[in-house]
Formats: C-alpha cells, structure tokens, sequence
C-alpha cells in the first residue's frame, strides 16, 4: 500500500479502543481548583465541606453536655435539718472513737496480763534462787571462820582433818554462792516501753526499785569477784594442796563442790600438808580470810537483803493486781 493511502481496517478485526488514563481524584481537583486554599492551622475552624455531625453524635454531645453541668441548684433545707445531720456525724465519730479507744484498752490490759505473769514466774524463781545462795554464804562464813580461827594458834604440822574443808570452802568456792538474777524480761519491759501497760503506780514503783537493786547488787558481785582474783586466787596457788582437792574430785569425775556437800569433812590417807610452809604467815592468812568474810557480809547486808526485800515487794503487788498465787 501506498505510505500517503488512508489505513483501512480489514473486515472482521476488533475495533480497539484506547481507555483514557484514570486520574486520581485528587489530581483533578487540584487541576480544577482555581485558587490554593492554605492548609488552617490546628485548632481553627475547620472547612464548610467537613462532614456534619449525624444525629447520634449530637445526642451524646448533649448527653455529656447534661452530665458536665448538672443543676447545682437545691431546695434550701430547715436549720433543723442541718443540724440533725451534724449531730449524727458527731456522734459517729464519738462511737468511732470511743470504739477504737476500748479496743486498744482491751488490747492492753491482756498484754499487761501476759507481761505480768511472766514477770512473776521469774521473780519468783529468783526469790527461791536467792534463797539457796543465802544459805551458801552462810556455810561459806562458818568454814571461813574456822580456817581463820585455826591458822591462828592451831598447828600447821599436824593439820586437822576440817582444816582443808575450811580451806576450800573459804578461797575455792566463789561464784557458786553468788546470785546473779535472771532480769531478761525487766530489762524488756524497761527498754520496749511496756512498763505503761501496768496502770497501777505502785506496781511500777516495785518493777522500778527492783532494777535499782539488781544493778547495785551486780555491781556488788564484781567487786567480791576482784578481791577472789586479786588476792585468793594467789594465796591458793602458793600454799594450797592440790592432791587434797585432785582426791575430793576423783581426779575430775565429779566437781568438788557437789563432793564436799556430800562429805563435809572429806579427808584423804595421804598426810595433809601446807605447801610453802616456811613462807606461811598465819597473821597474813588470818588477815586474808577475815577481810573476805567481812565483804561477804557485808554483801548481804547491803545488796542481799535490799534484793530479798525488793523481791517480797514486786511479788506483793503482782498478786493483788492479777491474783496471781505461787506455784
């Protein structure tokens, strides 16, 4: 065919036509908008062509509207009125109170009773304590009374079958006959505050003299222990006959205090001697067991009896506060 000859189409063949590009719809009508509308900043008015909102959207912007300013005028009320709700919200917080306060009362007064029944089984323990070291001291003051009487004019040689009972009685028992008070829970009543739990004043006069007494007495027993390690225990290891006190033990089977309670005037077959002898000076040793008698005494007049009295006292008042009875 001729390049200047009009196409022609043969019989027949589809007729094809070509689709027009789609344009997006925001194309078009940014090409068939005459003028830029600027962006509005936030928080503007918003554009006319917005979408209204629909009819449920205004129901709940009236509802919030509604539940956001609520009718806050009221009918006024009689002085009657306000004064009878004053007075049960008085009364409420006076039962309130008043509830409270009995039940710390309650609280209280059991805890008391708790305290206080320990607090007397452990005196009166003490009390009973006291007693058995009383009677310790006691025989420890016969026997030092005799060894102080015997070295005096009696021989050193030939010595007496109670000279070593006596000896050991007077510079080898030391702490056994101490008491020494078992004041766990005054110190916890002292320390914790509970003391306020006893209500009654002389009671707490009794509990407060009582530690007065334990601390002298304590400090007592220090010094009965610094004379025994300053000037017995020396005295014992020049002149003491160990052998007597090996054979009284059993050579360590039993302790020599339990021995001597049982024979009194334990001797043995060996000779009983005075080791050192020729450097013994029997006013130097009449001296020595005379000064420590007279502290052990002196301890019971001071400390001992104060303790006794003290004990008898507390006792007495926990008993008519609690009617507690000895066990």
């Amino acid at each position: 065919m001729n390049e200047g000859s009009p196409k022609v189409r043969k019989t027949g063949s589809p007729k094809v036509i070509k689709r027009p590009e789609v344009r997006s719809l925001k194309s078009e009508e940014e090409e068939n908008s005459p003028i830029d509308i600027p962006r509005l900043p936030a928080g503007t008015a918003q554009s006319t062509t917005k979408q209204l909102p629909t009819e449920n959207s205004k129901l709940e912007t009236e509802e919030m509207e509604v539940h956001h300013h609520p009718d806050l005028h009221h009918e006024k009320k009689a002085w009657k009125e306000y004064f009878l709700e004053g007075l049960m919200i008085f009364l409420a917080v006076t039962m309130g109170f008043f509830a409270e306060t009995m039940r710390e009362n309650i609280s209280e007064s059991s805890q008391a009773k708790e305290l206080a029944k320990s607090l007397y089984q452990e005196v009166y323990a003490d009390s009973i304590n006291m007693q058995y070291r009383v009677g310790l001291r006691e025989k420890k003051e016969q026997q030092g009374d005799y060894f102080r009487k015997y070295v005096r004019d009696s021989s050193l040689v030939n010595l007496s079958n109670k000279f070593y009972p006596s000896f050991f009685w007077t510079f080898a028992v030391s702490s056994i006959i101490q008491f020494t008070p078992n004041d766990g829970l005054l110190n916890q009543l002292h320390n914790s505050g509970s003391l306020r739990y006893f209500k009654g004043i002389a009671l707490q006069n009794s509990i407060s003299n009582m530690n007065v007494v334990i601390l002298n007495l304590r400090n007592r027993n220090a010094e009965e222990n610094a004379f025994m390690l300053n000037f017995c225990r020396p005295f014992m290891q020049k002149y003491y006959d160990f052998d007597w006190e090996d054979d009284l033990t059993d050579h360590g089977k039993i302790s020599g205090f339990a021995r001597i309670l049982q024979s009194p005037t334990f001797h043995t077959v060996k000779p009983l001697r005075i080791r050192n002898l020729k450097d013994f000076n029997r006013d130097d040793a009449e001296a020595l067991a005379t000064h420590y008698i007279l502290m052990i005494r002196i301890t019971k007049l001071i400390d001992y009896n104060p303790y006794m009295k003290a004990n008898h006292e507390l006792l007495t008042e926990l008993r008519k506060a609690y009617n507690f009875k000895d066990e």
